[in-house]
């Protein structure tokens, strides 16, 4: 009989174990969508608008973890380019990226319960477009376009919270910056020739709320 009981709560706690171990997942991979809110004076040109974003992570142990991410944004006409009585502005501004995370996770009361924080670094690709279409006969329509890539950093916090073993819900905060954006590109006119076209901002600053899903591996 005491040997029966000592297999019984033997087998128990390999079952508690085994359970255990199922519920601790190192990778994840899902995705998140967010909106974008731009800054400064690169936010007087644009509105905000939508983010998204796919995403993977490794845990190399329960504080730390690391991973990518590649990201492309929909960003709004401003005001800015309202209340020309020359003509009207049809401007498109987007930002995509490819970038690096590091994060830190905190303790929680819940198991389930992953506060974090983390940092994004790397590679940016900004796009602008703008058609101008004249309504008068003394001014020409015009289209200026260009693309600038540049490096970049991404702070962020957040937390997840597992609803399941499988699943796990995301919600983040973070402030993309992009830094040493030129005073101005060179463009072409109507006949070819090169001509400085001012840009308005050095910087992009776009801070974003956002909420994924993620698989556990």
């Amino acid at each position: 009989m005491k040997k029966s009981l000592i297999i019984a709560i033997l087998l128990l706690f390999s079952v508690s174990g085994f359970s255990q171990y199922r519920k601790t997942k190192t990778i994840l991979a899902g995705g998140n969508i967010g909106y974008q809110y731009p800054l400064g004076d690169f936010g007087k040109q644009c509105k905000g608008g939508i983010n998204f974003r796919a995403a993977a992570q490794l845990l190399l142990n329960p504080k730390i973890g690391v991973g990518a991410e590649i990201d492309f944004s929909f960003l709004g006409q401003g005001d800015f380019w309202n209340g020309n009585v020359k003509g009207n502005y049809n401007t498109d501004y987007n930002v995509g990226s490819a970038l690096l995370n590091a994060f830190f996770y905190f303790n929680a009361w819940d198991r389930d319960f992953h506060p974090y924080m983390g940092l994004g670094f790397g590679w940016y690709h900004y796009r602008y477009k703008s058609d101008f279409s004249s309504a008068t006969a003394s001014s020409n329509s015009e289209t200026h376009k260009f693309n600038l890539n540049k490096i970049g950093l991404a702070p962020n916090i957040g937390f997840r919270y597992d609803i399941s073993q499988e699943l796990s819900f995301d919600m983040n905060l973070r402030c993309t910056y992009i830094p040493s954006i030129p005073e101005s590109v060179t463009q072409k006119d109507s006949y070819g020739t090169d001509y400085a076209y001012y840009l308005g901002f050095s910087s992009i600053i776009l801070p974003e709320l956002s909420i994924g899903l993620y698989y556990q591996f």
